[in-house]
């Protein structure tokens, strides 16, 4: 009975493989040129390098990492990188902006 099945799946699975065209269809001209104008953008891998040019003196990297460090150092001592206020909550900021608004409508009245 599993045979008979194996044959009959078999046998489909032949049958739907002539289906396949394998005749040499000639592409349409404007995909052709399509086609050309791609494979001359992209570069060829077998232009590739092989070797590398990375830079791997660890003196090199520490002097990287001791300037990114002292950025970042120069960075949190400014005064603009503190938050506005820690204690202020988004209802009392609105309040505040509310009624700085309200003063500048008041300031530009007769």
């Amino acid at each position: 009975m599993r045979g008979t099945i194996a044959l009959a799946a078999l046998a489909g699975l032949v049958g739907l493989g002539g289906c396949i065209n394998t005749s040499s269809v000639e592409t349409p001209e404007w995909f052709s040129e399509r086609s050309a104008e791609n494979d001359s953008s992209y570069p060829s891998l077998r232009s590739v390098p092989r070797d590398h040019d990375a830079n791997v003196d660890p003196a090199h990297w520490a002097a990287v990492e001791a300037d990114v460090v002292a950025a970042g150092q120069a960075v949190k001592q400014n005064p603009r990188s503190e938050p506005a206020s820690l204690a202020e909550t988004p209802a009392e900021f609105l309040d505040e902006a509310r009624e700085d608004l309200e003063e500048t409508r008041q300031s530009h009245e007769p």
